[in-house]
């Protein structure tokens, strides 16, 4: 029922826009004159994200899920689906909504515009004593952090204490959750070299049913704030992994291998794009709340066919 209301206040949100043609500012003059229809105004932002849009002062058209918002322009038949002047999200999401509109036949009808704002890498953040423990059992050498591969084959399995490995993420329809989910999927295969076929023949399937029925919006605080008994690991982007104290133990955080990042971009309407100042302006805002200026290369990420399959592959089991 939840994810049904989230579809509705999306739609809702969607029908209310106003139509995406030109440029982000709008022109009120043509308005006034009948010119045609009003032009787009305000960025939808991926609700994880919306604090950042709120701090460069940009207007905002909406704060759906990241999910939400794809789920609505890959089935979009006009630009105005996209339910503002541009979308602020993760180019996860960007390549998913792309590369499904293109299994659909549906013609392109958004696209990124001017690169990359902001990035932050994907860490596996774990208890200490527990790291020790499963590094241990996954043969690797003392003092070696496991890896997503060896979290996930031992998701499930009972530890000295008694407590059972529990690994967590954020909510896959979050802007990052779909990036630490695809940094999990990685790592499992050591790389972005699979398939769905792969999900069956390499036994991935049972441990990531495992990681995504313990999706939350702040995994991490759970496991600080609840203890080592009740979140083993979870996956966080740096942005969000500043604070690792707990009184309960020692949690110790790492970059997780291979690297995946998330890279915030802006979405938009082919031919059309977001005004300097406002790019700036939301740039500005990640800087300041820890996001990394950003990252040359590629983000690490399969691609957005198997994002969408990452995608099912979780909200099945959530």
């Amino acid at each position: 029922m939840k994810r049904i209301g989230a579809l509705v206040l999306a739609a809702v949100m969607v029908a209310a826009a106003f139509a995406a043609r030109g440029s982000f500012g709008g022109d009120d003059e043509d308005e006034a004159a009948g010119g045609g229809d009003p032009q787009p105004v305000g960025i939808v932002c991926a609700s994880d994200l919306a604090d950042v849009c709120a701090a460069a002062g940009v207007q905002i058209a909406g704060e759906p899920q990241a999910g939400d918002t794809a789920d609505a322009l890959i089935a979009a038949r006009d630009t105005a689906d996209l339910g503002g002047a541009a979308w602020l999200t993760t180019s996860a999401w960007a390549s998913l909504v792309e590369d499904e509109r293109r299994r659909i036949g549906a013609e392109p009808l958004f696209a990124v515009a001017g690169g990359t704002l902001a990035s932050s890498p994907v860490l596996l953040a774990v208890w200490t004593n527990r790291a020790e423990q499963l590094a241990d059992r996954c043969g690797l050498p003392s003092g070696t952090m496991p890896g997503w591969r060896c979290m996930i084959q031992e998701a499930g399995t009972a530890l000295a204490a008694g407590d059972r490995v529990q690994v967590a993420g954020p909510e896959i329809d979050s802007a990052a959750g779909l990036v630490v989910a695809a940094s999990q999927s990685v790592g499992f295969f050591g790389g972005t070299d699979f398939s769905l076929a792969d999900f069956e023949t390499q036994g991935f399937r049972s441990g990531a049913a495992e990681l995504s029925r313990r999706t939350t919006d702040d995994a991490l605080r759970r496991m600080r704030a609840e203890g080592p008994g009740q979140l083993t690991a979870t996956g966080a982007l740096r942005v969000d992994a500043g604070n690792l104290s707990s009184n309960l133990g020692t949690i110790v955080a790492s970059q997780a291998e291979p690297e995946v990042r998330a890279d915030v971009v802006l979405v938009v309407p082919p031919g059309t794009d977001v005004p300097e100042d406002e790019r700036a302006a939301l740039t500005d805002a990640l800087l300041a709340a820890g996001w990394d200026p950003p990252a040359d290369g590629p983000a690490g990420l399969p691609s957005g066919g198997v994002l969408a399959a990452i995608r099912t592959l979780w909200t099945q089991n959530r």
